[in-house]
């Protein structure tokens, strides 16, 4: 058996669930401050628990956070906020995306830009952008970088 196959199966969140995890954000981030960190990176990309809620290769709810772009982003902007009202307007705020997941029917970067937008509004002061991490068999196009 691979370690893979060993995994258990994944079960969709509970309303109470996903409120909690939020509180664990928030916790967080109020943990961070006071060790004295002055920047925080959400991390909602490589097919972490936020990015799966952004794919709709992942997210297959059919209540508020599934469906749209809107509902899909409705955890994110959740964790988002909940970072904000306890992360000083002074320090910045960064959320890292993976803006593409390089398959039919994912998460690509024109919805990735919306995101940003939204995100904007939620006092994101950076996206760090990536891509991948949702689907093993995406055929990521590479070329080599020039000087």
């Amino acid at each position: 058996m691979s370690r893979r196959a060993s995994y258990p199966p994944p079960r969709t969140l509970t309303r109470p669930e996903i409120a909690e995890i939020v509180q664990h954000f928030q916790n967080a981030a109020q943990r961070a401050l006071a060790a004295g960190f002055q920047v925080i990176e959400i991390h909602a990309a490589h097919g972490y628990l936020l990015h799966e809620f952004l794919s709709p290769l992942s997210n297959h709810r059919d209540n508020e956070y599934g469906g749209t772009l809107a509902n899909r982003l409705r955890f994110l902007v959740e964790v988002v906020d909940a970072t904000r009202q306890v992360w000083p307007e002074a320090l910045p705020l960064f959320v890292r995306l993976s803006a593409s997941n390089w398959t039919e029917g994912g998460l690509n970067i024109a919805e990735s830009v919306q995101i940003a937008r939204e995100l904007k509004k939620h006092q994101v002061d950076l996206i760090d952008t990536s891509s991948g991490g949702n689907v093993a068999t995406a055929n990521i196009p590479l070329s080599r970088c020039r000087p």
